[in-house]
């Protein structure tokens, strides 16, 4: 259902917000597990330690730039294909993914083993640490190796339209993840390592339940050697070397600052750097919630060739996904520092809030536009925004370098340049490209990120405002007052965002009988 298009009925509408509720369900979980660890190990291993916990993730992030460039494409082939009722062309692209998967991810763990060997002379480790974190980094990057060679069938969920299932078994990854380290810290004393069992346990039901789906709504599609194809698996990655050269722009970006923290500054600024990247790392999962929701119907609308549709679907996500995003940071803005009063009193409360109001302020931009990154895997136009990406990744890292060594800015030096390069590239880079690619008017989706700037500006206005007069004291309290913000956001951001005859269409596909 989208706006422009009321008739698509009340069935698909339902389908969608059920698809965004399990899946946002899911990291409600994932973040409950964060809100209960964070405090749990700072306290009895030190800050430090949290900072190895993010640090041994992004590691892994930077092995997944490699298999990248084969997976991205995956679900839009295996996708197209299918809804061409091109079950030999979808059948070749399965299991040509698979094959390549199981030698990509053999390798790089491989690799990454004599990595971990040498681990405590690449990155400055405490010597108390260095065991718990070598374990911790060879747990993680087992993870890897069975997400990535499971990843094909997580297709399943994009082909046949079923994330709202997905969502569902997350959500069932994320708990099995909470148990494990229930246990582990409650017969055995702390130790980080623990959190990497309770990853590889999640990793492990992610990839059965994959596997399961992909049996039921895509039985045509084996893994049998002989369906290999060198020359689909030399499509994939042309195609996806792309997307892998910009997770290499996206590393620079992002993924590089907990490093330049262990490198450049202390062990103690790392960690308290990662604390303040849980906020942001929230938000992005706010972004998947709708980025799920709507690839399957940015496949649909693509295959069928329907052009009106795709952009109405597109538009439609850019709303959701910064209502979503707007509320989220003015909701921080607000009562930012009554959680971690709440949740950290012992760290440096006021600088970790800081650092968080930086880091998540990415969100002015990006907020409506990151369903829309989709486009680029639809029309496989990512070259020039992969070269965009590179080179501000390079100014990224360069004006960390400098503001740190001769601007004393410390670790704030890392949040800014980032929020800078960002949102350069996400105000104007990327709307202007995403609309050449599509072939519209180059201002099409401007209109929609100028509205959404307006509804977070006013909403963190009116959040802040009401913080002012009411300051929360506990958890329950805070909890209250997240969850009316949240309520009182929902019809100021569509009142802003969306006009008359939107509106009273949208409200007419909700009371629409399917």
């Amino acid at each position: 259902m989208s706006l422009a298009h009321p008739n698509a009925g009340k069935q698909k509408l339902m389908h969608l917000l059920r698809t965004m509720l399990v899946t946002g369900m899911a990291y409600v979980v994932s973040y409950g597990i964060t809100l209960v660890l964070t405090p749990y190990i700072t306290e009895t291993v030190g800050t430090e330690a949290y900072g190895f916990v993010t640090l041994a993730k992004q590691f892994a992030e930077y092995a997944t730039i490699v298999t990248t460039a084969l997976n991205t494409y995956a679900a839009r082939y295996i996708g197209i294909a299918y809804h061409k009722n091109d079950m030999k062309q979808a059948n070749m692209y399965f299991a040509s993914v698979f094959w390549g998967d199981i030698i990509l991810a053999s390798c790089i763990f491989a690799a990454a083993l004599a990595v971990i060997v040498f681990l405590e002379y690449i990155i400055s480790i405490p010597a108390a640490l260095v065991a718990d974190v070598k374990v911790l980094f060879l747990l993680t990057f087992l993870s890897f190796w069975v997400t990535t060679v499971f990843s094909v069938f997580g297709c399943a969920g994009y082909v046949r339209d079923r994330m709202d299932l997905k969502g569902v078994f997350k959500t069932l990854s994320f708990i099995t993840d909470a148990l494990a380290l229930l246990i582990c810290y409650v017969f055995f004393p702390a130790a980080i390592l623990y959190v990497g069992i309770g990853t590889l346990a999640a990793a492990l039901v992610i990839a059965g339940t994959d596997w399961w789906m992909s049996r039921k709504y895509l039985p045509m599609l084996k893994t049998a050697r002989k369906d290999f194809s060198f020359q689909a698996v030399k499509q994939l990655v042309m195609n996806g070397f792309w997307m892998s050269f910009n997770m290499v722009g996206d590393l620079l970006n992002n993924g590089l600052d907990l490093l330049v923290c262990n490198q450049m500054l202390t062990s103690l600024a790392m960690g308290q750097l990662a604390i303040a990247k849980t906020m942001h790392t929230i938000v992005k999962s706010l972004y998947l919630v709708v980025d799920q929701a709507f690839i399957p119907r940015f496949i649909k609308a693509y295959a069928d060739e329907h052009k009106d549709k795709l952009m109405d679907e597109l538009k439609l996500s850019m709303k959701v996904s910064g209502m979503l995003a707007n509320i989220a940071f003015a909701g921080f803005v607000a009562l930012g520092l009554s959680y971690y009063r709440l949740w950290i009193p012992n760290e440096d409360i006021e600088l970790i809030y800081r650092l968080t109001i930086v880091t998540i302020m990415v969100i002015l931009p990006t907020g409506a536009i990151h369903p829309l990154y989709y486009i680029y895997s639809l029309t496989l136009k990512q070259k020039i925004p992969c070269y965009v990406t590179l080179i501000g990744g390079i100014f990224n890292v360069a004006g960390m370098y400098v503001l740190i060594r001769y601007a004393g800015m410390g670790v704030y030096a890392v949040a800014w340049t980032t929020v800078a390069v960002m949102t350069f590239i996400n105000f104007v880079s990327n709307p202007l490209y995403m609309a050449h690619v599509l072939r519209v008017p180059w201002h099409s989706f401007y209109p929609d990120i100028l509205r959404n700037l307006l509804s977070c500006c006013v909403l963190t206005l009116l959040f802040y405002g009401l913080a002012s007069l009411y300051k929360p004291t506990g958890w329950l309290t805070l909890i209250l007052c997240a969850g009316g913000y949240a309520l009182l956001g929902i019809p100021i951001h569509l009142a802003i965002v969306t006009n008359r005859d939107q509106r009273r269409r949208l409200a007419e596909a909700v009371r629409r009988k399917p």
